[in-house]
């Protein structure tokens, strides 16, 4: 018997996986309908649609950053890690703003060269953190975080010089989306909706095969490598799709915090440990954890006609205090 096995004793069917996907499925395609009924211009049909892409858009960045912090979490047994916590998103974010300024250079289109950017950046990020806070074989968690604060600061540096060269007529939209927005203009640009929601299912299946993995991985190196999981392999693989999950997330909405922090402890507190269960919903729910908080910065531009605030506000408004409870409540020490 499997140590994944022994560990979580009401094994995860084939049958069971099923019965959860269709019933959130059918909870998401509710969720996005009922929210793109609200807003201030009625029910146009025009206005429905846009409603409609950009509700899509708010799934695709909620699967992207749920899935990818409870894949740090399962990898490096933090509570705390999550791409935004750990500087993935900001480094993301230079090479979106890197795409974008050299956009007119290249042949390739905008959300072509952001998106590659984004990925090298965000991968680029995941490394260096990493390898500051593994010592002696050791992660230290609060290294980790340190190293993502530091990290985080350093990329902010490199977006205002980025910005510094920016044309005036650019500034206020890269401003916008560096809060974390939803865009409005998704519409009008469907291939970039579509290669990101390919490219997300996509790795979301890789990292839900690999959760047996983590389930095993949470007994520890030793006994992971034992029961025959490559600990190193597995690090590696993670790592990249988590950069390219968070890529394709930054390059649709900007740097949304928390998500990836909330949503994996919310779902885990509700359906348990095993990630092989733990993957599927924690993508689901951070589909429509997104879709509402996009709703209700619509909702608060029609209640006070001040404008929308960045879904990004919101997130960080429930993530902070959250992220700090976490903080103060956790207990033990490094990861082997």
């Amino acid at each position: 018997m499997t140590p994944e096995i022994e560990t979580f004793p009401g094994a995860v069917t084939g049958r069971k996986l099923l019965i959860w996907v269709a019933g959130l499925s059918l909870a998401l395609i509710a969720v996005l309908l009922l929210c793109s009924l609200v807003g201030q211009h009625g029910l146009k049909s025009d206005i429905w649609r846009l409603r409609l892409c950009r509700g899509a858009a708010a799934a695709v960045v909620g699967i992207s950053l749920a899935v990818a912090g409870l894949a740090l979490q399962a990898l490096l047994r933090n509570p705390l890690a999550e791409p935004y916590i750990l500087g993935i998103s900001s480094g993301a974010g230079v090479g979106v703003l890197c795409g974008l300024a050299l956009a007119t250079y290249l042949i390739l289109p905008k959300w072509a060269s952001s998106s590659m950017l984004a990925m090298i950046g965000g991968l680029t990020t995941a490394v260096i953190v990493y390898a500051i806070a593994h010592r002696r074989g050791k992660l230290d968690p609060y290294v980790l975080l340190l190293a993502g604060v530091m990290i985080n600061v350093f990329n902010g540096a490199l977006i205002l010089v980025i910005l510094q060269f920016t044309r005036p007529a650019e500034m206020i939209n890269f401003i916008g989306w560096g809060m974390g927005k939803v865009p409005e203009w998704i519409w009008s640009q469907p291939a970039l909706l579509i290669v990101s929601a390919a490219a997300v299912l996509l790795a979301w299946l890789a990292i839900f095969a690999r959760g047996a993995a983590f389930n095993t991985l949470g007994l520890g190196d030793a006994v992971a490598s034992s029961a025959g999981v490559s600990v190193g392999s597995l690090r590696i693989q993670t790592f990249v799709i988590v950069s390219l999950m968070t890529a394709m997330a930054v390059s649709l909405a900007g740097p949304i915090g928390f998500v990836g922090l909330i949503v994996p402890h919310v779902c885990r507190m509700l359906v348990g440990p095993d990630h092989r269960l733990l993957i599927i919903v924690s993508g689901f729910a951070g589909a429509m954890f997104l879709i509402l908080a996009d709703t209700l910065c619509r909702l608060i531009d029609l209640w006070t006609g001040l404008g929308e605030l960045p879904v990004g506000v919101i997130t960080a408004m429930s993530g902070g205090p959250f992220f700090i409870y976490l903080l103060r409540t956790r207990r033990g020490g490094g990861v082997q």
